[in-house]
């Protein structure tokens, strides 16, 4: 295994530690060292690999992020009609990502920092940005075959902001409180909405 790979093995070693301290407590409690033990590193060897706890935070992002797009990107390349691919590609979203405990939890904390710290807003805000632009593409892709809009339609972006808003949300409020719903169910009325 060459440095780089080594290098990528151990800083997700330490970016699965910060998500595990994520699940258990809130992103202020939450200290370099702390990461560092849930890790198995020293301190100063976890500084090796990021040099503050912002950079970790940063790298966590930019990761769940990366995760989201490939799981879109696996579904989207296989040959499904457009509204099939639509409507799996958020199921993916949806099940994998928004609607697991751990991961809203990690979430949430990450938005909570935001309001603290520019610079996560700001890559916060570049993680929504991508995830809204996702939603927009599939959006787009699945209105090639659809009749011309009319002037009332609502703009892609803006459609995607809505399927955005309720994914977020969806998964923020089954968190809290579940009811077990049909995720598939859910998709579907996503769909609908956007659609008309």
């Amino acid at each position: 295994m060459d440095k780089e790979a080594k290098m990528k093995e151990k800083k997700k070693v330490i970016l699965d530690a910060l998500k595990k301290c994520l699940e258990k407590d809130v992103y202020s409690n939450i200290t370099v060292q702390d990461v560092a033990t849930e890790s198995g590193f020293s301190k100063g060897g976890l500084l090796h690999y990021f040099s503050s706890k912002e950079d970790m935070y940063i790298e966590l992002i930019q990761s769940l992020f990366n995760e989201i797009r490939e799981d879109h990107s696996t579904v989207l390349h296989k040959s499904l009609e457009s509204d099939e691919k639509a409507s799996l590609s958020a199921l993916f979203g949806i099940e994998k990502f928004f609607m697991d405990t751990q991961t809203v939890k990690i979430l949430l904390n990450l938005l909570l920092y935001s309001f603290e710290d520019r610079q996560i807003a700001v890559h916060i805000q570049k993680f929504l940005k991508h995830n809204r632009e996702l939603y927009e593409n599939m959006i787009i892709e699945s209105s090639k075959n659809s009749p011309r809009r009319r002037k009332t339609d609502l703009d892609p972006v803006v459609k995607a902001r809505i399927a955005q808003i309720l994914v977020l949300l969806s998964g923020i409020i089954e968190t809290v409180d579940p009811i077990n719903m049909d995720h598939t169910d859910l998709v579907k009325y996503i769909m609908n909405i956007l659609k008309n």
